[in-house]
């Protein structure tokens, strides 16, 4: 399983160790104009015990990665899907591609899901080879803080009972049940709540009630270089509310003296009309993302 080739590279996948960092942190800095963010998480991803870190090498070097993340019961994230722009378009991708899903297929369950640039075609192309099929697409929106009193929220205490209202909420079914939980989309429920406001997740969610359970909110902070950004997950109403709910939003984030507010939004006119309504705008402007995912064919 792990040794594999390419017409012009000698390729193979393995498991990631602690001497591939120097390498990737390398062929990293021609990504994304030097901001790549492997680097930063590389240590944090090398030492969880569920998913796979994996690297693909060439002649003993490390030319690229993929790593897949353990969200809760039956819900994985596919990400850091890096090739060394000297070697892309030799079939490098397709190999580690390949096989973090082999990986998945034998060891994991339910569903894959990951996140791509609209524009990314050649990533597409992967995912349709190997059975991912593209579900959604979404969008970043932003805005800045209102600086208005609000008492709008208070903290969810039984993740049971906000779970139960998320799921029958119109704005959480037009999104099929889907929400953002830090650049990883999964399914709300139960263990997925849990896991996101504890203390080990990486993006340490607050769940908080809106006007007296009319509504449920999730946020989590982001730095942004000297900028401090509150972001938001969970956003679960009726459709209707959506404009007040996000509104307050904004109020909140003025009171924790937030510099702006960000949400990756699905791109559905249910739910990006409530958001410029309430004052976010696109933050991508070139493009957005697309969601794929591949349902496990024997452990859903």
């Amino acid at each position: 399983m792990n040794q594999t080739s390419s017409p012009l590279l000698q390729l193979v996948c393995r498991p990631a160790q602690e001497r591939d960092q120097a390498e990737v942190i390398e062929f990293c800095k021609g990504i994304w104009d030097g901001g790549d963010y492997v680097p930063e998480v590389w240590q944090e991803w090398l030492s969880e015990s569920q998913g796979l870190l994996a690297v693909v090498e060439t002649d003993g070097h490390v030319i690229g990665c993929s790593k897949i993340t353990w969200m809760s019961e039956g819900q994985w994230w596919l990400e850091g899907f890096r090739v060394d722009p000297k070697y892309q378009g030799l079939g490098v991708g397709s190999r580690i591609h390949n096989y973090v899903t082999d990986w998945w297929l034998e060891q994991g369950d339910g569903t894959l899901r990951l996140m791509t640039k609209s524009d990314n075609f050649a990533v597409h192309q992967v995912c349709n080879k190997t059975g991912y099929v593209k579900t959604h697409e979404v969008c970043g929106y932003d805005a800045a803080p209102r600086a208005e009193p609000s008492k709008s929220f208070s903290p969810v205490i039984d993740f049971k009972e906000a779970v139960e209202f998320a799921m029958a909420s119109e704005s959480i079914q037009a999104t099929d049940g889907l929400s953002d939980f830090g650049w990883r989309v999964g399914r709300l429920d139960e263990s997925i709540l849990e896991i996101y406001a504890g203390e080990q997740a990486d993006h340490l969610h607050t769940f908080y009630w809106w006007q007296d359970r009319q509504g449920l909110l999730s946020v989590w902070e982001n730095q942004d270089e000297d900028q401090r950004v509150l972001c938001l997950g969970v956003v679960a109403c009726a459709l209707k509310d959506m404009p007040a709910l996000l509104t307050d939003a904004r109020r909140l984030a003025a009171q924790g003296k937030f510099d702006s507010l960000f949400q990756i939004a699905f791109d559905i006119p249910q739910i990006t009309s409530r958001l410029e309504a309430a004052g976010f705008e696109k933050h991508w402007k070139r493009s957005n993302a697309f969601i794929f995912e591949k349902k496990h064919p024997g452990k859903e």
